[in-house]
């Protein structure tokens, strides 16, 4: 959990469903990043090799529920496709979500935040949201750094946000855009998975983050201005574990609610059902 770069709302998901993703600003790891725009291509069989056929997707997109009256038109090319995405998104959340996400390479930055949710380490160039303006909250007591109470409020207007989305028409922005999302995803070097069953897999990983009790305790990098965790179990958890922990349990709470309503409609469920 280094220094704050946040991670605004989207899951992650936000941006498309994520999130879950769409919500939180993580600690910058240091570490070589990849440029987004760069595709890095699976392996290749060997010559007179059979390639081997792709798993049947685990949540088809055909039985996710798209909205009646979404639109039909044509999608542009991938890397023509920022003003388009970000039109349909902020459309459908009825705001301005280019004030929380970085449009240059919007579709790619979404598929690649959400794919690193689970690891232990994501590069700033490939993080989706803006940073939010206020710094980390940390307080001071017995010669010891610890995360300030006070810090999850930084994240309620984004938690409130995602509170608020209609679900089903933010899904319907999902599935218009699925092909362009799957290119981006083949683009990182997975050709034989669906996006969507990553996308499932990753929220299923944030509803299980656990819930921190007590203060939690920092640590000075030494010869960085970045913080970790004292507690090394908790420094090795994942990127998306840790957002979750700093939205404070109240807040984890809600967007966990809103995670699981989700989940169902992408999974090509009903809530409730």
């Amino acid at each position: 959990m280094k220094k704050p770069i946040p991670y605004g709302p989207w899951l992650m998901i936000v941006a498309l469903v994520a999130g879950a993703a769409l919500l939180w600003h993580y600690y910058p790891r240091p570490a070589a990043a990849p440029a987004v725009a760069v595709a890095v291509t699976g392996a290749t069989p060997a010559a007179g090799e059979p390639a081997v056929a792709p798993a049947p997707p685990s949540y088809p997109i055909e039985q996710v529920p798209a909205l009646p009256d979404a639109p039909t038109e044509p999608l542009p090319l991938l890397d023509d496709s920022d003003g388009l995405a970000l039109a349909a998104l902020s459309e459908a959340v009825g705001s301005d979500v280019g004030v929380w996400l970085r449009a240059e390479f919007l579709l790619p930055r979404f598929v690649a935040t959400v794919d690193a949710l689970p690891r232990k380490s994501l590069t700033q160039q490939i993080y989706v949201a803006r940073p939010v303006a206020s710094p980390l909250a940390v307080a001071q007591a017995d010669s010891r750094l610890w995360l300030d109470d006070a810090n999850a409020a930084r994240y309620e207007p984004a938690v409130r946000l995602f509170e608020a989305l209609d679900s089903r028409r933010l899904v319907s922005v999902y599935v218009r855009f699925y092909p362009l999302l799957q290119q981006a995803y083949r683009d990182l070097g997975v050709p034989d998975r669906q996006f969507n069953d990553r996308l499932v897999e990753v929220i299923d990983h944030l509803l299980a983050a656990p819930e921190l009790t007590g203060r939690i305790e920092l640590v000075p990098i030494a010869g960085t201005p970045r913080l970790a965790f004292a507690d090394p179990q908790r420094e090795s958890a994942s990127v998306g574990h840790k957002a979750m922990w700093r939205l404070g349990p109240d807040r984890a709470a809600r967007v966990k609610a809103k995670l699981t309503g989700l989940r169902e409609l992408l999974a090509g469920q009903r809530p409730g059902a």
